[in-house]
């Protein structure tokens, strides 16, 4: 009966380390991150050469409004990040939820030279 419940205690703990483990985020690599900053050239460069109308649906489903003020020869930027896919993963007691905040919205201006 004591060695069913010390197999029975290692296999709890090596179960429970396990889950930890898959609980913590993996981080990128250097590969990772190179691949990522590579995927966003191609999206750029796929962007810079597209159709205006294209353009303006990708910028639509992005949720990013472009201004042009040509007194101030800049282009005003406003981006508002769908709730949805923005926000922070929590785990609790084992569900994912997301904690988000609603209403981000982030404004910038591109001075064109």
């Amino acid at each position: 009966m004591t060695d069913v419940n010390a197999q029975r205690a290692v296999a709890v703990t090596q179960r429970d380390q396990a889950a930890a483990q898959a609980q913590v985020p993996r981080r990128l690599t250097e590969d990772d991150i190179r691949h990522l900053i590579g995927s966003l050239d191609d999206i750029h460069n796929s962007l810079r050469n597209a159709h205006h109308q294209d353009k303006s649906n990708v910028y639509r489903e992005l949720r990013l409004a472009l201004t042009y003020n040509p007194g101030q020869n800049k282009i005003s930027v406003e981006a508002k990040p769908d709730a949805d896919y923005c926000g922070v993963s929590v785990r609790v007691r084992g569900s994912t939820q997301t904690d988000t905040q609603r209403g981000l919205r982030l404004v910038g201006a591109i001075p064109l030279a």
